[in-house]
């Protein structure tokens, strides 16, 4: 009897965007840190390389779009701005 297993997968080498911001935005459904969709995240573990860099690319977009050169500002960052800018 001989077992159907599929073929090991090569290890990926592009890493994940995750940035440790795991907060899902209401309005785009994006993270707001990596601004990977909750499919992205989903599924980025068994993604080839060459969809990673699909969704690499996609990512850069949306953050072009969103305005933003990296990544979205964190609460921590944005809740320090808004102190700031009351006591002045």
């Amino acid at each position: 009897m001989t077992s159907e297993t599929s073929p090991p997968r090569p290890a990926a080498t592009v890493p994940s965007p995750c940035v440790g911001v795991c907060s899902i935005d209401r309005e785009t459904r994006f993270c707001l840190g990596c601004y990977r969709s909750m499919e992205e995240i989903a599924h980025w573990s068994r993604y080839d390389d060459a969809r990673r860099l699909e969704v690499i690319e996609a990512l850069r977009q949306r953050q072009t779009e969103a305005g933003e050169n990296r990544r979205r500002m964190t609460k921590r960052r944005r809740m320090a701005g808004s102190t700031e800018q009351g006591t002045t």
